[in-house]
């Protein structure tokens, strides 16, 4: 490999001296050295006050990774020998994805998650050092939610494409890859066979929903009803994934969320 050397920053994400806004700190940690070999790891510790969002974009623009620990037993599986020597390790340099979307197909569409990751089409050309690194066995997730033009469709049904360009570590070598969106069957959400799949929905959509929750339309129920049907879901994988800390504490705040929730909306946010 080409002498990339990790540095590691643990925290909560919140500043307590200095500068204190998560902004400045981004501008001033800014690396606009292509040359630098230093790769920065973040890994976020803490429940009160922490501040995900910065740890996340201090790793993006460091080159490195972020990743929030839960417990002492994580702890200890990800700094494990084997563990370790795999996620400092990237597998892809510089990776990122374009989706583009069939305008005669889908009417209007949004991403749910990922917004501070969305860059300009030029952008996506070009080898740039604030696009993911990704350490060998990892696995990304990004949910979209569609407006199709006609909802009952025939299947299969060509959505759209993505497309994929990464650096490879060891030789700067570029990479893409092509392949279309397609749909088989027109499914419902609950009918998904992978239970960790339908977990990552349920969060995606939960904090899409609570996130709504500020903006306040007195007219309006649909995101409290949104947040007591993804309670629903969420209580059907109780079976199969019960036992994971992390269904456990989605389980409870969604609960709590849900019992205290207002009924409120904000704009969708499609992009019509």
């Amino acid at each position: 490999m080409r002498g990339l050397c990790p540095s590691i920053l643990m925290s909560d994400g919140v500043a307590n001296m200095d500068a204190t806004d998560p902004f400045a700190i981004l501008e001033s940690a800014g690396d606009y050295d292509s040359s630098n070999p230093l790769r920065l790891i973040t890994i976020g510790v803490g429940i009160e006050n922490f501040n995900d969002y910065l740890l996340e974009q201090l790793a993006q623009h460091g080159n490195g990774w972020y990743r929030y620990l839960t417990d002492v037993g994580q702890a200890r599986a990800t700094f494990s020998r084997e563990n370790w020597l795999a996620l400092s390790i990237p597998f892809a340099d510089q990776t990122r994805a374009q989706v583009t979307w069939d305008s005669n197909v889908v009417d209007a569409w949004r991403i749910v998650g990922y917004e501070n990751r969305v860059t300009s089409d030029e952008s996506f050309t070009q080898a740039r050092k604030e696009f993911a690194e990704i350490p060998a066995g990892s696995a990304t997730t990004v949910f979209y939610e569609l407006e199709l033009k006609d909802p009952w469709f025939a299947s299969p049904l060509n959505l759209g494409d993505v497309e994929l360009r990464w650096s490879t570590p060891s030789t700067g070598e570029s990479n893409r890859q092509h392949t279309n969106i397609t749909v088989q069957d027109n499914m419902e959400f609950g009918a998904a066979n992978d239970p960790l799949l339908r977990l990552g929905a349920v969060i995606a959509l939960a904090g899409d929903r609570y996130g709504s929750l500020p903006f306040v339309d007195s007219a309006s129920q649909s995101v409290h009803r949104d947040l007591l049907s993804l309670l629903d879901q969420a209580q059907s994988l109780e079976r199969s994934l019960g036992d994971l800390v992390a269904y456990q504490d989605l389980a409870f705040l969604l609960d709590h969320i849900t019992r205290n929730s207002r009924e409120a909306v904000r704009p969708s946010g499609y992009s019509r």
